[in-house]
């Protein structure tokens, strides 16, 4: 019973790991999207 515990452990800590760094991609690429909208705005401000 303890080995099964231990399985399911160390699988819950791979799972959240898989989970953030999913996660934190999905995070980046919204980010990465309002920058370049952002920049594309100001480039249409300054060349008015």
């Amino acid at each position: 019973m303890q080995r099964a515990d231990k399985n399911i452990e160390e699988l819950l800590v791979n799972l959240r790991g898989t989970f953030h760094r999913l996660r934190q991609g999905n995070i980046d690429e919204e980010l990465f999207d309002v920058v370049s909208g952002f920049e594309a705005l100001l480039k249409d401000v300054r060349n008015g």
